[in-house]
């Protein structure tokens, strides 16, 4: 499991965590300025994998928009899309525009982009839904941004504190169980249909261990809330790069902790945001049964596998 942030790479090739973040703030803002100016009252929905699994022509839209301007500002960047999947690092041409260029050779700048976090709630008219950006140079972690364009709100991260609408987040400690707010979607349907024993019995204990457990669905802004510290802990097993890159940052800026589980497909080794399952905290301090839940799930996944 992976319970450390990889140290950023110390290089003058690529731009500073400020001015990634300022490419990824602007580029969020974007999206967010469009999607406040639907009729989200008629939108059409279309399903993925299932009817759990829906996606917009605006969740298209947006990422497209997003990219454009990362490419724009910043030509030789990778990035990864839940919509449009990874778009390889390109290299980049002296006057190849207005952006800042990397040279050839140098570290590779990676944006994970979801451009709606929470689609079905957007979809349904809730406020609950984001745009996330997070940054990362080669394997580290330096920069992100969690815009909720309808609550107005914006989470950001570089090498300094973490902020809300640019004011610095105090870190505080996690609550003990008794007192804790845990915001988790952990006991998804896909853990249910495949370890449904430990889902069920899994879910008895949480609800019984905290003081209060919602869901909010959408993994970027429960994130955004154990950072901001209104929750004490969110926790996930099925989650990719685009849902929790800008995440995770924020709250290891704001004070939180972030452990990572690899499930059965990816390298333990690998880094926390490339892992599927995690649990973050608003402190340093761990709420043990959420932790000794994702043991057991790996154990369940392994003797699966």
């Amino acid at each position: 499991m992976n319970t450390t942030a990889p140290s950023a790479p110390a290089t003058s090739s690529v731009p500073t965590p400020s001015q990634l973040l300022d490419i990824a703030v602007g580029a969020a803002a974007l999206a967010a300025d469009h999607i406040r100016g639907l009729d989200r009252d008629s939108l059409a929905r279309e399903y993925k994998t299932s009817s759990k699994d829906i996606v917009t022509e605006h969740d298209r839209a947006c990422e497209e928009m997003i990219v454009a301007e990362l490419r724009r500002r910043l030509p030789g960047c990778r990035i990864v899309g839940e919509e449009g999947g990874e778009r390889p690092a390109q290299g980049t041409a002296t006057g190849a525009g207005p952006g800042i260029d990397t040279a050839a050779g140098s570290p590779v700048v990676s944006f994970f982009v979801d451009p709606i976090d929470g689609t079905s709630n957007f979809a349904a008219g809730l406020p609950l839904f984001c745009v996330s950006i997070g940054v990362a140079v080669d394997d580290a972690l330096v920069a992100g941004v969690i815009d909720a364009p309808v609550l107005g709100t914006v989470f950001t991260a570089a090498d300094g504190p973490a902020m809300i609408n640019g004011a610095p987040i105090t870190p505080r400690p996690t609550r003990e169980a008794k007192d804790a707010m845990v915001l988790s979607g952990f006991l998804g349907p896909r853990v249910t249909a495949q370890h449904p024993e430990f889902a069920a019995r899994a879910g008895l204990e949480v609800n019984a261990e905290y003081s209060a457990v919602r869901s909010l669905g959408t993994a970027a802004l429960e994130l955004a809330y154990v950072a901001a510290g209104w929750a004490d802990a969110t926790a996930f097993a099925t989650l990719n790069s685009w849902d929790v890159a800008a995440g995770f940052h924020i709250v290891r800026q704001a004070g939180g902790s972030v452990r990572t589980w690899p499930g059965v497909v990816v390298d333990a080794d690998a880094p926390a945001h490339l892992q599927p399952a995690c649990v973050a905290c608003a402190g340093p301090g761990r709420l043990e049964l959420l932790d000794r839940l994702q043991d057991e799930l790996q154990r369940e996944r392994e003797r699966s596998a």
